[in-house]
């Protein structure tokens, strides 16, 4: 099913405003503001998507909501995302465990949940644009999350070698971490799997049922 169209064009308009608002008085405009080169890119991308409909409403909203996840992450750029005051603000008191984390993880989080949320709308869009099998689609949809999780992660890489070490840093978010690409690849990955393994059992009950 490709979803209605109104939907789409109401989810996109709200993203827009979201991002817009995201933007007013950035703690870190330049850092920000290249941060937002790829929700620009993606912002295109669900455009077109609206104007065909070619996906369904369940991708659609699984990458608005990520896509809303980074624009909170690129308003801090990422590295210091206050979820800490968020908490205390929600429940009048301070998390020990977030309180005593050697780094902010927001990063790590939208990492994983890169691998969580964006596999359907890439196994939907290889079945329907592409003509893939069902059986083969969420294989190559788990490939795909971990190429492009890797090649994100090579293009922060070459920023470091144009941009001056604290920017880079900004903009990178190791935070000390000389093997912070590798654990946001594999969390990517973590998530990727997850969804491949429950759509195999998925499809198993079915042959059974």
């Amino acid at each position: 099913m490709a979803g209605q169209r109104k939907y789409k064009i109401t989810l996109l308009a709200i993203f827009f405003v979201l991002l817009f608002i995201s933007c007013i008085n950035p703690v870190y405009p330049a850092e920000m503001f290249l941060q937002h080169s790829i929700t620009l890119v993606m912002g295109v991308f669900l455009l077109i998507v609206t104007i065909k409909n070619s996906l369904s409403d369940r991708s659609f909203t699984l990458i608005v909501l990520f896509l809303l996840l980074h624009v909170v992450g690129a308003r801090w750029i990422y590295s210091y995302v206050p979820y800490n005051e968020w908490f205390r603000f929600i429940t009048n008191e301070s998390s020990t465990i977030l309180n005593n984390a050697s780094r902010n993880h927001y990063d790590r989080f939208v990492h994983l949940m890169f691998g969580l949320m964006i596999f359907q709308p890439i196994r939907e869009a290889y079945e329907k644009w592409a003509g893939c099998p069902v059986r083969l689609s969420g294989i190559i949809a788990f490939l795909t999350i971990a190429c492009c999780s890797l090649f994100y992660e090579v293009f922060e890489w070459g920023l470091t070698l144009v941009l001056s070490p604290q920017d880079a840093e900004d903009y990178n978010g190791q935070q000390g971490d000389m093997w912070d690409a590798q654990k946001d690849m594999a969390l990517a990955f973590t998530g990727a799997i997850i969804n491949l393994l429950i759509s195999i059992i998925k499809r198993k009950f079915r042959k059974t049922g």
